[in-house]
């Protein structure tokens, strides 16, 4: 234990030099230190593939804990509502005016219908569409069809059952339970670490919603960390392949990560430059194979002593000696393409951040760039963003929200597909600063896939698509893959596995209350 303890004093050290060298003052958020503590590392396999274990999950998590279950763009206007569905749970968010929203259980108090199963907007009332039996937005009874037949009820008694409605950041938290702690006490300073550009300054631009065939912690745990970038997304890796590449803070009901590249590394090695001539290829940064998609929709992969061989996108071999190769890169150069121009664009961004032609280091002529592209929106704060925020900074708060920091769009919600306790929906929406013109269109629906799609399906999401291929590819193997675990858990790192054990850690303390 006493070497993680050192590895994590010279993470924090080297992160902090990063700062110290900084070209703007650094938030006070960024100087804090709070490392996990070392150990267990091991998480029963049957947290992920047991449906007992799924239902003390919604008993004591999914009915007791503040989540998100929608944003203010979706009920922008009074009568406006929104269904939230979460592990055979389901509560209706409702605008009952200009300044109030409230949420119910979403079950007509007469026979236990949905109230509503989409989302809706300008509503007058709230109808049972089975028998009528009709409520006021302010969850008051309105109104019962053959009310006579109804002896001895009593409208007062016959109110929708509220629970609780917290916000922060435009986002709109729900609690099934009355007893719970305020939400401003179970978000702890998380709003500490968005002084410059607050979620209350942003409009929900995007929302993709997927069905994935994997348990919701399956999902969640494989966006906490950049542990798996080497070998799922090895196409990114900008600086050098590294153990020291991520810093790992966890504070109370939330955790952070800080992806800021090599901060003790000697980097990649060195490559002569691909051929730009128009091709879609990459080469992979450890060993460098060349993966190059050829006119029939397959990849030819080629080693730096010259094997060759032929590939289907999902990596199965057609010929050749090359031997075992990289899914994720074969689906990335011959899989489903983004539009061209936004293929481009993204390959145009990477080339200027990676661009070592330049005595400016690449992470701060990254910066500058983004800088650039914020000052045409909210160009008051522009210029005061530090470089270290634009590096890659996503934090999670307990138990399935994921909001990334600084002025990166992406945030990510993962639960449970109803009672299906190996299935979730992965969520990703991108929110974007408002202009301080104050002229914006917010996103109105969400984008849904099927388990089959591919997530190219939402060109809404850039590049991003084609990150998110290599990322669900694996997903549905872990699910499988623990079934067959020839062992009753899974083990995690101490240091860069430290938001997925934050998450169990949590985990174990909700399900330990009475």
């Amino acid at each position: 234990m006493a070497e993680a303890r050192v590895s994590v004093r010279t993470i924090d050290s080297a992160y902090h030099r990063l700062l110290d060298a900084d070209t703007r003052p650094i938030p006070a958020s960024y100087r804090r230190d709070s490392p996990i503590e070392p150990g267990p590392t091991r998480v029963p396999v049957e947290r992920y593939t047991s449906k007992e274990f799924f239902d003390v999950e919604v008993e004591k998590i999914w009915k007791r804990v503040w989540q998100v279950a929608c944003h203010e763009d979706d009920l922008p206007d009074v009568g406006d509502y929104v269904p939230y569905d979460i592990a055979g749970l389901s509560f209706l968010v409702v605008r009952v005016s200009p300044t109030e929203i409230k949420a119910y259980w979403n079950a007509c108090l007469h026979r236990g219908r949905k109230l509503r199963e989409q989302p809706g907007k300008c509503a007058t009332e709230l109808r049972c569409p089975f028998h009528a039996w009709t409520w006021n937005l302010d969850g008051s009874l309105r109104q019962i069809p053959c009310q006579w037949d109804y002896p001895g009820l009593k409208p007062e008694n016959e109110r929708l059952v509220e629970v609780k409605v917290g916000i922060w950041g435009r986002f709109i938290f729900i609690n099934p339970d009355p007893e719970c702690e305020p939400l401003e006490d179970f978000l702890g300073d998380l709003p500490s670490h968005f002084e410059l550009l607050p979620y209350e300054k942003r409009y929900k631009e995007a929302h993709v919603a997927k069905v994935i065939r994997c348990n919701w912690k399956v999902a969640s745990e494989a966006f906490m960390e950049s542990y798996h970038v080497i070998a799922t997304h090895p196409q990114i890796l900008l600086g050098g392949v590294h153990d020291v590449d991520t810093k790992y803070d966890v504070f109370g009901n939330y955790s952070r990560a800080i992806r800021c590249g090599a901060l003790e590394s000697q980097g990649l090695p060195a490559w002569e430059a691909l051929p730009n001539d128009g091709r879609r290829r990459v080469r992979h940064p450890l060993n460098g194979w060349v993966y190059e998609a050829t006119d029939d929709g397959n990849v030819r992969v080629t080693t730096p002593k010259g094997k060759t061989g032929l590939y289907t996108v999902d990596g199965e071999v057609i010929e050749g000696d090359v031997g075992d190769v990289n899914p994720h890169l074969c689906d990335w150069v011959a899989g489903r393409q983004l539009p061209q121009s936004d293929l481009d664009r993204a390959i145009a961004e990477r080339a200027k951040k990676d661009d070592r032609s330049s005595n400016t280091h690449p992470r701060v002529a990254f910066a500058e760039m983004q800088r650039q592209t914020l000052a045409k929106s909210i160009p008051s704060v522009a210029d005061q963003i530090a470089d270290i925020e634009f590096s890659s900074v996503f934090f999670t708060l307990f138990p399935n929200f994921h909001p990334w920091g600084s002025f990166n769009r992406i945030v990510y919600r993962f639960r449970p597909n109803g009672t299906k306790h190996e299935e979730c929906i992965m969520e990703c929406m991108y929110l974007a600063p408002i202009p301080e013109n104050g002229s914006y269109t917010p996103c109105s629906k969400i984008h849904w896939l099927g388990p089959d799609d591919d997530w190219t399906d939402a060109p809404e999401l850039g590049m991003l698509a084609k990150v998110f291929n290599q990322d669900v590819r694996n997903l549905p193997y872990v699910q499988e893959g623990l079934h067959t675990m020839p062992r009753d858990y899974v083990q995690f790192a101490d240091y860069n596995e430290s938001k997925p054990r934050h998450l169990h850690m949590k985990i174990d303390e909700w399900v330990s209350k009475p």
